[in-house]
Order: structure tokens, then C-alpha cells, then sequence
């Protein structure tokens, strides 16, 4: 449990500051969570392709680290916003992007 919630607890700092550098360079914040999710579908990758079942780094650090809940909150504002493409592009580039780093990472390794 205290290697869960350390590694949650880095992951949670490591994003929070990922959002900040994203924010400074004026990109959109959707940029830092499609990233984050994207970082962390690779990460997750290349940890399960070499068998590495860590508990802090999987559960822990890339928990907290990637955020599927603001993706979700991001798609929905689109959708009620009208921005029906935009939404589903979003979600869509996400998911693709996810599984094929996560791919990558898994057979790379």
C-alpha cells in the first residue's frame, strides 16, 4: 500500500507539473492530457512487455500520472458544446494513440 500511494503520489506531482510546462508554452490544455495518456500507454508498455509488475510504477506512479477522467470531462464539454468533431476526434486520437505506444512499448522491449 505506502509503494501504491508513493508512486501515486509522484505520478500526481509529475503530471501537475507536465500541465504547468504545457501551459507556459500557451499550448492547449487537451495537448497535456493527450500527452500524459500517450507517455503513459508507452510507460505501461514497456513495463508489461519486460514483465515488470510494479506496484508503485503501473498502480501508483502511471495512476495517477495519466487521467482518463479528464479526458472524458474534455470530450464532454465538446459534445455539449456543439464541437461534436472536435470531441470525438479527441477521443479517438487518444484511444489510437494509447494503444499503438502501448504496443510499441510492449513488443520494443
Amino acid at each position: 500500500m505506502i509503494s501504491i500511494a508513493a508512486g501515486g503520489f509522484l505520478g500526481a506531482i509529475a503530471r501537475y507539473l507536465f500541465y504547468l510546462f504545457v501551459e507556459s508554452k500557451a499550448w492547449q490544455p487537451k495537448v497535456a492530457t493527450w500527452l500524459v495518456n500517450s507517455m503513459g500507454s508507452l510507460a505501461l508498455g514497456i513495463f508489461m512487455g519486460n514483465g515488470q509488475l510494479s506496484v508503485f510504477w503501473i498502480t501508483g506512479f502511471l495512476g495517477a500520472f495519466t487521467t482518463f477522467s479528464t479526458l472524458a470531462l474534455d470530450v464532454v464539454k465538446d459534445l455539449e458544446d456543439g464541437k461534436w468533431r472536435s470531441g470525438l476526434a479527441y477521443a479517438a486520437a487518444t484511444l489510437f494513440s494509447g494503444i499503438v505506444l502501448f504496443s510499441i512499448g510492449y513488443t520494443v522491449v
